[in-house]
């Protein structure tokens, strides 16, 4: 359990510097812990919600990827003073440490975790298939396997 957790923590933390270096041209260190750490919860969230539709568990990804995106804020930033981001002048921010307008790109980028780590784990540590359930509509609900 320990060697799969790590692993998803290390696929997540680089995966996260990836996107914020793609996007922003650099990254800090506190937010490679972060990455690491939302995978981890998606990893979580995913195992304890695999009935629920798919789209739910997305949603519920990227509001747990804002609060933990807050919370660090409101250390790293507020706390400390370290100043690494500032989101005081974007609409609809907290604080100026997440802004709503950011917080619906999450929504994909829970979605893709979810499947990435469902994918590592069959790859990786032999688990069973992904499925999902699409949550389309109540009277009929599809299964996608991968």
């Amino acid at each position: 359990m320990m060697k799969k957790q790590a692993a998803l923590f290390c696929t997540g933390a680089v995966g996260y510097s990836a996107i914020e270096i793609a996007a922003r041209g650099h990254t800090h260190w506190t937010m490679t812990l972060l990455g690491g750490a939302c995978l981890v919860g998606l990893y979580a969230l995913a195992s304890a919600w695999a009935a629920r539709p798919l789209w739910l568990q997305a949603l519920a990804g990227a509001a747990g990827i804002t609060a933990a995106e807050l919370a660090v804020g409101l250390v790293v930033n507020l706390g400390l003073g370290w100043q690494v981001w500032d989101y005081s002048d974007l609409p609809w921010n907290i604080l100026g440490q997440v802004s709503l307008k950011y917080s619906a790109l999450w929504l994909p980028v829970s979605l893709a975790g979810i499947v990435l780590d469902d994918c590592l784990r069959y790859r990786w540590f032999g688990e069973e298939r992904p499925r999902y359930n699409l949550g389309l509509t109540r009277k009929w609900r599809w299964s996608v396997r991968l």
